[in-house]
């Protein structure tokens, strides 16, 4: 069964959609507060539609025997110099999704070289995520591929002592 990555192409966007799903659903159990459980699957294919729109974003798409089964979704970040730091580059990963029958396949692994290739592509040295504490699935899997934690994101309610 050969997996070919490639470019997400305009007719792609409603697979995208549905490749989502599964993430979205596992989101919203996980953190029902921060994520809808059912989503439009026409918004959801708009929305990468406008993201596949921008210059710095980039979206593939993972097919096994020609069926999509998995998608990333990254941007190529440039920050400029400031005050506090120096000029930063970076590959930002939003989305790594697939298909919960594709899973244990090497497919997600497959994603992530393709980003990496972008990355050195673009004269890129570092690639950046962020994963939900609770998703212990997910992080264990970046962790497995090199990503190491570098910030803590913290939250509590506003209008509570």
């Amino acid at each position: 069964m050969p997996l070919h990555i490639r470019a997400a192409k305009n007719d792609d966007f409603p697979v995208l959609a549905q490749l989502s799903e599964p993430v979205q659903k596992l989101h919203a159990a996980l953190y029902p507060v921060d994520f809808k459980r059912d989503v439009d699957a026409v918004n959801v294919a708009s929305f990468f539609e406008r993201v596949a729109a921008r210059p710095e974003s980039a979206i593939a798409i993972a097919e096994q025997d020609g069926v999509p089964v998995g998608y990333i979704w990254f941007d190529i970040s440039s920050r400029p110099e400031n005050a506090f730091k120096p000029p930063q580059s970076f590959v930002y990963i939003h989305h790594v999704s697939v298909a919960p029958d594709a899973r244990r396949r090497g497919v997600a692994s497959a994603m992530l070289a393709y980003a990496k290739e972008k990355a050195h592509a673009a004269g890129v040295d570092e690639i950046r995520l962020d994963t939900w504490i609770a998703n212990v699935e997910a992080r264990q899997f970046f962790e497995a591929h090199g990503f190491a934690p570098f910030i803590v994101m913290l939250r509590r309610p506003a209008f509570t002592p």
